[in-house]
């Protein structure tokens, strides 16, 4: 349905009829009555945006909340695969050689400062050429 437009009289501030003509172009507008429908009608879609954003918000909020949980929970357990492959590994190498305490402690304080320094990017071919140095 198309609707006819009326006139009416609504006072207005000089100093904002002068911005509306400066920025007729900007909003694509034929008119300074063209300009003020545009801006009254994004000011009344804002206001009904904000009453949906009161209802939309929480349920966001939690939907958000319940991915994060989500992820969470699904790094923690391959984390603790990790961590346990790594133990497991870890028992195998020591069971294989007969390395000294010295040796474990050294090797320990090196490895920290190589992967610190690699920002924490550090691969097997990495450990290879660093062994090799």
């Amino acid at each position: 349905m198309v609707e006819n437009k009326k006139k009416y009289a609504y006072w207005m501030y000089p100093s904002m009829v002068k911005e509306i003509e400066k920025s007729l172009d900007l909003a694509n507008a034929t008119s300074k009555s063209d300009f003020v429908c545009q801006a009254v009608k994004f000011y009344i879609r804002f206001l009904h945006l904000g009453k949906s954003m009161n209802l939309i918000a929480p349920l966001l909020e939690q939907t958000v909340h319940n991915e994060a949980e989500s992820v969470e929970r699904n790094l923690s357990e391959m984390m603790f695969k990790i961590a346990v492959e790594l133990g497991v590994l870890s028992n195998v190498i020591c069971a294989a050689h007969n390395y000294s305490d010295e040796t474990v402690s050294s090797l320990r304080e090196n490895v920290a400062e190589e992967v610190a320094s690699t920002n924490g990017v550090f691969t097997f071919e990495d450990a290879y050429l660093w062994q090799k140095d």
